[in-house]
């Protein structure tokens, strides 16, 4: 029986087995992408609920009479740098991870980042906050098309870019005592070089 599978499968015409394959990353890269744009609806969501719905913005941050931040509680702080430990425990504990606990890993992290970045709604316009998103997700994109079309394999820009992401956090704390508009500046600009880690594509059994 699985030497006529094995003829069977010898039998499958090149062009056929190449459409079939074709096809799966195609649906697999349709799912990944579905799954980022509802973590992306999610994370604006729970954004703006933390910076503009008084009663739980008030829990996270101290803020001005004209709506200005005037600075974070301790709850605030706590939800602003918890994706980092999420990620660090994920790289350490989740060695052989499973799609569940993966997805609950991806959720966690969607979510604690959507209710840290409500801090954003009350230091930047919405035009910056829109414009920033375009930006990011252009070159989102873009680098995925190139992978996509290319064939090329980006994942070993992830340990990279995660170091990078480390340094950029550890800046962003630094310049919180510092207040110095250069940093600032240069802080604006590396947080919105791109960071992308091509999905692999689904094995053949």
């Amino acid at each position: 029986m699985s030497d006529f599978n094995r003829a069977h499968a010898r039998s499958i015409p090149a062009d056929r087995a190449d459409m079939s394959v074709d096809a799966g990353l195609r649906a697999f890269m349709l799912g990944v992408y579905n799954k980022v744009a509802l973590g992306l609806v999610v994370s604006a969501v729970l954004a703006f609920v933390t910076g503009q719905y008084p009663p739980v913005r008030d829990l996270m941050y101290t803020v001005t009479p004209d709506g200005r931040l005037a600075g974070m509680t301790i709850l605030g702080m706590i939800v602003a740098f918890a994706p980092l430990g999420v990620m660090l425990f994920g790289a350490f504990a989740l060695k052989n991870a499973t799609p569940k606990s993966s997805g609950m890993l991806y959720w966690t992290i969607v979510a604690l980042i959507g209710a840290g970045m409500g801090v954003l709604t009350l230091v930047y316009t919405g035009a910056s906050i829109a414009s920033t998103f375009l930006i990011t997700a252009a070159a989102f994109g873009a680098l995925s098309l190139f992978g996509y079309t290319t064939k090329k394999d980006l994942t070993a820009f992830g340990s990279f870019l995660i170091v990078g992401l480390i340094g950029l956090v550890i800046a962003m704390v630094v310049n919180m005592f510092l207040q110095s508009s250069m940093m600032s500046f240069i802080i604006s600009v590396l947080g919105a070089l791109p960071r992308y880690r091509h999905p692999s594509p689904p094995t053949r059994s």
